[in-house]
């Protein structure tokens, strides 16, 4: 009997035969779904939110024939990440390999692969707005740079229906231009990517045979600091990607390699190619480590080397003065005649010392306004100036080499940089010429990376031992006239790239600086007078001062 107020509550049992069929219905179909989803993974860890990551594929720093080298490309199809003639009237936006990854993937549910959670993703940006279904949790697409909005929306099929987990965001695509100017100093003179065999040096390498030519002529290489910067720019952040485009060359002058092409050898205006290259893209940062030869500095290291008071006593003053004179005022027609007054009275003087050849010391302001005038041209974010390094630094107290580039006039020595010139080089040399560039730095809002003369001071000069990677097992067992380290290149020099590995590191004394003997061996040619990446920075030099690139650059980047 049931009261009036209450509501109908009465139940009427389905026949017997159709109850016990819909009851095993339903036991199969949900042990069924049972077994393809587990009961504890859905229970207790589904997760209640989607969330999402996204990474840039590398663009620098890859080896794409697999020859163990790194390829510098320098052509306008990388840069603007385009086959070639593709646009061959005005190029759209560059885009950019971008993947995204959502969660929960299907494993973080305890679910298969396929079929029980699909992903939705809503991409608008500069580029417009598009959707994208994908049964997995990964896209790929190509991006223009900026800011885009994602709205991801995960939908997960459970036993008991279906739920959908959502997440919105936003990400900045982002890939950093690096180009890279100047002279022998960042294009890797004396480190070539692998060292001379018969005859024959492997600069850097690239897929196209006129750029590979064009790095063998600048002696370009990827152990370059440049490229070090640019290469620890691309493995410090997944989000970003680096574009790497290196035109430094040996023997560049701001008015002759930079602004205006050189003759010999014929490569063209650095300036002419960034444009070529790069077009109207933004430069993110501009590497610059450049003067040195403005000033003369290849002409001054072979003429203190050929000076000796031993062989000209009579005008061995003169000359060094001449070197000053010319390193001040680009004048380098200056010679010495020798006076003799009866009876006994032998002398010498100055003479001509007329025509300017180059910029020298007091030119060097003036040259450095031409350049960064012809910079205007472009959209730079960030132009960095490199100072040069000290070769002169024997002990890490801060001691002295006896003597530098003893070496290119084996085997008496009598030629070199002896202490007393290697002191006044620096005061009248190489401190004025740092000193000019950290001006011309300042008036000109560049950033300025110093402390490299004081890190190779330190006992990482010319003279200090040589790096040692380990020689072969017999090598101390072999007999002393045919024992020497100059012949196994791979126990004191270690190019990163081609390695795999970073450079050695060491605490104490060892050189950042690439002998006459050395650069013989790695590029040649043999006579070591006539080799060129005397005086030049190692791979553990172009790493340090890579390293102090990064220290002042690194906050923004």
């Amino acid at each position: 009997m049931r009261s009036e107020s209450s509501p109908a509550t009465s139940f009427v049992p389905p026949p017997r035969e159709g109850w016990w069929f819909a009851a095993l219905t339903v036991a199969i179909v949900i042990t069924g779904l049972l077994e393809v989803l587990p009961t504890v993974s859905i229970a207790q860890e589904t997760p209640t939110r989607a969330s999402f990551d996204w990474s840039m594929e590398p663009r620098f720093g890859l080896d794409a024939d697999g020859d163990g080298l790194v390829e510098i490309e320098n052509s306008p199809e990388y840069t603007h990440n385009r086959v070639p003639d593709s646009c061959p009237r005005q190029c759209p936006a560059i885009r950019l390999p971008v993947r995204l990854v959502a969660t929960p993937t299907p494993a973080d549910i305890g679910l298969p692969e396929a079929g029980f959670v699909t992903y939705e993703w809503r991409i608008s940006g500069p580029a417009g707005s598009g959707t994208y279904h994908r049964p997995r949790p990964d896209l790929k697409l190509l991006l223009p740079e900026g800011e885009h909005d994602v709205d991801l929306r995960v939908r997960v099929r459970l036993p008991w229906g279906s739920i959908t987990l959502h997440s919105r965001g936003s990400m900045v695509v982002d890939d950093i231009l690096v180009v890279a100017i100047g002279d022998s100093y960042p294009s890797g003179e004396g480190s070539p990517d692998i060292p001379m065999v018969d005859g024959v040096t492997s600069w850097a390498d690239a897929a196209d045979p006129a750029a590979v030519e064009s790095h063998a002529l600048a002696h370009r290489s990827s152990v370059g600091w440049p490229a070090q910067v640019a290469l620890a720019l691309e493995d410090g952040e997944h989000r970003t990607s680096v574009t790497f485009v290196d035109l430094a060359a040996s023997g560049a002058r701001i008015d002759s390699g930079l602004l205006r092409p050189r003759s010999d050898p014929a490569i063209p205006a650095q300036l002419d190619d960034v444009e070529r290259i790069v077009g109207d893209r933004r430069i993110d940062i501009l590497l610059i480590q450049v003067g040195g030869n403005d000033v003369g500095f290849s002409r001054i290291i072979r003429a203190l080397v050929e000076a000796d008071p031993l062989f000209n006593p009579f005008c061995y003053e003169v000359l060094i003065d001449n070197l000053w004179s010319s390193a001040e005022d680009g004048v380098w027609d200056r010679g010495v005649s020798v006076t003799y007054d009866a009876p006994f009275d032998i002398g010498c003087r100055s003479v001509g010392g007329t025509r300017s050849v180059l910029p020298g010391l007091e030119g060097l302001d003036r040259a450095f306004g031409r350049l960064a005038d012809r910079l205007e041209s472009f959209t730079i974010d960030r132009v960095v100036l490199v100072e040069y390094p000290n070769p002169t630094g024997g002990s890490p107290d801060g001691g002295q080499c006896d003597e530098i580039v003893g070496d290119v006039t084996p085997p008496f020595g009598f030629h070199e940089v002896d202490d007393r010139e290697q002191t006044a080089a620096v005061q009248r040399l190489l401190e004025p010429l740092n000193l000019s560039l950290q001006a011309a730095a300042d008036a000109h809002g560049w950033t300025w990376v110093g402390r490299v003369a004081a890190g190779f001071t330190r006992g990482h000069g010319y003279c200090a031992p040589w790096p040692d990677y380990g020689y072969p097992g017999d090598f101390e067992d072999s007999p002393l006239l045919s024992r020497r380290r100059i012949d196994y290149t791979d126990g004191w020099y270690r190019p990163p790239g081609r390695h795999g590995a970073p450079v050695l590191q060491n605490d104490g004394a060892v050189s950042w600086y690439r002998t006459a003997s050395q650069s013989a061996a790695l590029q040649g040619p043999t006579p070591r007078f006539l080799t060129s990446g005397t005086l030049h920075p190692n791979e553990l030099g172009h790493a340090e001062m890579a390293r102090l690139v990064l220290s002042e650059i690194g906050a923004g980047y």
